[in-house]
Formats: C-alpha cells, structure tokens, sequence
C-alpha cells in the first residue's frame, strides 16, 4: 500500500468512485463504505483502482432498481449493509460469499427475490439477515447451509414456502415469526432443535411434518399458529416447552410417546 493510501486510512478519509461509491482499501482490497445521495450507481464494480472489492457496507436505502449482482471478489457483507432499500427487487449473491452480518437486508420494500451462495453454512450469522420483507417471495438456500439464524426470514408476510436444506440442525430463535403468509415447510430429516418463537403467529400454516430425529421443541415456537391443524410427533421427541403450541386452537393434538417430558402449559 502506498505511503498515502495508509495515511488515509488511519484518519478514516474515505476516497470516492466517480460514480459516488465511497471507499477505503483495507490491506490488498477494496471496503464499501457508502455513498453520496447524488451518485449514479447502477452496479457494484468488483475491482476498484485495480483491488478486489471485498467488503460492502453503508449501502442503506441505496437508490438501486431491480435485480443486484454482488460480484465474485466479495467475501464479506457487513451489518446493515444493503437493508431499508426501495427499488431493490431481487439479490444474487456470489459464492465467494462467507459472511453476512446482522441485518443485511432487512426491510427492504421492494425485495422479492434472493438467492443465497453454495458453501455458507451460516454458522456465523447470529442475527437478522432478511428480516422485515413484505414483498419477499421466493428465497434459495445453499445445501451447505447448518443452521437457521435468529430472525433469518421473520416478518415476511408474502413468503409461503420454505425449504430447510437437509444439513440443518436447529432453526434459531424467532426463524419465521410472523411469516403470516407461510404455508409450507419442509423440515430435513437432519433437524433436532426447533428454538423459541421460530414459527410463531405463522396464521397460514396448516400441516407440520416434523422428521424423525427432531428432539426438542422451544417455548412458543408454534404459538399463534392459529390455523395449525395436523402436527406429528416423533419418538424421538424428548421436550416440548411451555406455551410451544399456545392459541393453536385448531389443532388436534396426537399421541405423544411416554419418553417425551411436556410441559403442563404447552398446549395452553
């Protein structure tokens, strides 16, 4: 790096692109950091003074319309990155993509597409990533994928269906909550944990199957599911929690094996 360019970075100057990208170069590649409300950016370069773009971040309410393309030299999309955009419709992202920080996405109006990269097992993703969607419809996730992080596609409203790759293991805390619009869901026979409020006021969802091997099922998780008719529950079945089926007043509630500690308040 030239004696400059690290001068600038450690006063925290940013440089700019012509089109009014702002940025710093971070070791051998290019940080987004944001930009001028009167830029005319119609994509996001991959190379920048001859770096890799790496990192994007501070791109909030980005005036982008239509479908983005986050080029292949991007690894890293920082918390809040691309969230409370307008005209974005659908995002496509590489898969050089390994980390997707809180809140990416997240109430972005327009959005009704978005395609996750192979090779994320999202193991580092703790937070909201595609929170806060009404217009969100159709989301790819990658087979590598082993978790489902807290709040990762709650309060989509226009989501019907949902496929859990088969690696997953646990979907977090509050997955799902208030996916109004949720019908379908399919669980890979992978699954042990189905965590706090991961499906709660889902009011479309009709019919779980829950595949052998699932263990335990958290406070709330199906509470409100107002329109929740027809659940299994495996002998595998080792806990179900308080209030896990609370206002499910439709549902008819099947054997449950011996083995299987319920809490008094499950069904309440």
């Amino acid at each position: 790096m030239r004696i400059k360019d690290k001068l600038r970075n450690a006063l925290d100057i940013h440089y700019s692109t012509p089109e009014g990208l702002t940025y710093q170069i971070v070791g051998k590649e290019i940080k987004i950091t944001g930009f001028h409300q009167k830029s005319h950016i119609t994509e996001i370069p991959a190379y920048i003074d001859e770096l890799p773009v790496g990192i994007i971040s501070g791109l909030q309410s980005i005036p982008f319309t239509g479908e983005i393309i986050i080029p292949d030299t991007v690894h890293t999309i920082c918390m809040n990155a691309l969230n409370m955009t307008k005209g974005i419709t659908k995002i496509v992202l590489p898969d050089s993509i390994r980390v997707i920080e809180c809140c990416a996405f997240n109430f972005s109006e327009a959005l009704e597409e978005i395609v996750f990269p192979e090779g994320m097992d999202f193991l580092e993703t703790d937070e909201a990533v595609t929170e806060g969607c009404p217009k969100l419809k159709k989301v790819y996730l990658p087979s590598t994928m082993l978790r489902v992080p807290t709040g990762f596609l709650s309060d989509c409203e226009q989501l019907e269906e949902i496929i859990i790759p088969d690696a997953v293991t646990e979907i977090s805390d509050c997955a799902f909550m208030y996916d109004s619009g949720l019908k379908k869901v399919h669980l890979p026979a992978s699954l042990k944990i189905i965590k706090e409020m991961a499906f709660c006021d889902c009011k479309s969802l009709e019919e779980i199957v829950l595949p052998n091997g699932v263990e335990i099922i958290e406070k709330g998780a199906f509470s409100g599911c107002e329109n929740l008719k027809m659940i299994n529950f495996p002998n595998t079945l080792k806990r179900i929690e308080k209030n896990a089926f609370r206002d499910c007043a439709e549902l008819v509630r099947p054997d449950i094996s011996s083995t299987c500690e319920v809490h008094e308040k499950a069904f309440v």
